[in-house]
C-alpha cells in the first residue's frame, strides 16, 4: 500500500541483511587451531634436534680450525704449540712449550668455546691412550691423535697425522 503525500517507508539495502558468504564459522576456526597445534607438537622436537646437530657441527668445526691454527702458528714462529685439552673447563686452550712448561696464549683465536652440556670429547694417541694435549712441532711434525666428540646422536672424528700435522674432520651418526 503506497502511503499518502509521497511519503515511502525506509527500506535498507539487501546487503544488510545478510551476513556475506565468505565468514568463518567459529567450529572452522577452532579447527584450524587444533591441526596447528598438532602440526607444532610434532615439529619443535625436530627443530631442537637440528639445533643440536649444527651445534655439534659448529663445536667440531671449531676444535678442527683450533688444531690447525696451532699447526700454522708453530711452523710460522719456529716454537712448538700445544693444544690442551682441560677437562674442568671443558674447552681447549693453545700454549707455546718453553722447558718442558705451558705459556698459555692470551689472544682470543688461542681458545675454544666451553663445550655444550651433553657433549663429551675424548683425546686418544694410538686409538686407545688418553693424553690432553697435542704437539706440533716448528719442522711441520706433529703427535698422532684422534679426537672424538660425542653427543647421543652424533659423532665427530678429528684426526692429526703424527708426519704432515694434516688435520681431517669426518662426521658420523650413533645407532640407537
Amino acid at each position: 500500500m503506497e502511503p499518502r503525500h509521497g511519503w515511502r517507508f525506509f527500506r535498507p539495502p539487501s546487503s544488510i541483511l545478510y551476513l556475506p558468504a565468505s565468514a568463518f564459522t567459529l567450529v572452522e576456526v577452532v579447527l584450524v587451531a587444533v591441526v596447528l597445534a598438532i602440526l607444532l607438537t610434532i615439529t619443535v622436537p625436530r627443530f631442537q634436534q637440528a639445533a643440536q646437530r649444527f651445534q655439534m657441527e659448529r663445536t667440531a668445526v671449531d676444535l678442527t680450525q683450533l688444531l690447525r691454527y696451532a699447526h700454522e702458528r708453530a711452523v710460522a714462529q719456529g716454537e712448538a704449540v700445544a693444544w690442551v685439552w682441560e677437562p674442568e673447563s671443558q674447552r681447549a686452550r693453545l700454549a707455546i712449550i718453553t722447558d718442558s712448561d705451558y705459556q698459555w696464549l692470551a689472544e682470543r683465536q688461542a681458545r675454544s668455546e666451553r663445550l655444550q652440556e651433553g657433549f663429551s670429547l675424548s683425546l686418544l694417541r694410538d686409538g686407545t691412550q688418553p693424553v690432553e694435549a697435542v704437539t706440533f712441532f716448528p719442522d711441520g711434525t706433529s703427535d698422532a691423535v684422534t679426537v672424538q666428540l660425542a653427543s647421543p646422536q652424533d659423532v665427530y672424528t678429528i684426526t692429526v697425522d703424527a708426519t704432515t700435522s694434516h688435520v681431517a674432520l669426518s662426521a658420523g651418526s650413533l645407532t640407537r
